[in-house]
């Protein structure tokens, strides 16, 4: 940037009458740090924009994670209800079975 700075003041030096040169020096001061701040603005804004994309990533795998988990258990359950539904008939038959036989 300290080139940058340089080429800047001497093309304008070059290409105005000056009545100070020290005026001249502040202004390409400022409006080199200038650009390097917002060149520093811009890197820490990709950074937070990239952060921001990686835990928008994350979030949405616990999510899939968790909608994954509670499906596993739903089958489960779902077995479960099955299985004591069908106990329950066979129960219900075998009772009403031996009531008849009695």
């Amino acid at each position: 940037m300290e080139q940058l700075a340089e080429i800047l003041e001497s093309q304008l030096e070059d290409a105005f009458e000056l009545k100070s040169k020290k005026s001249l020096h502040n202004y390409i001061s400022i409006l080199v740090n200038n650009i390097l701040e917002r060149d520093e603005i811009n890197k820490r804004f990709l950074q937070l924009e990239n952060d921001i994309k990686l835990l928008s990533e994350t979030v949405k795998l616990g999510f899939e994670n968790v909608n994954k988990r509670i499906e596993d258990t739903n089958k489960k359950i779902n077995i479960l209800i099955w299985v004591i539904s069908l106990w329950m008939t066979l129960f219900t038959g075998l009772a009403v079975f031996l009531k008849l036989y009695q």
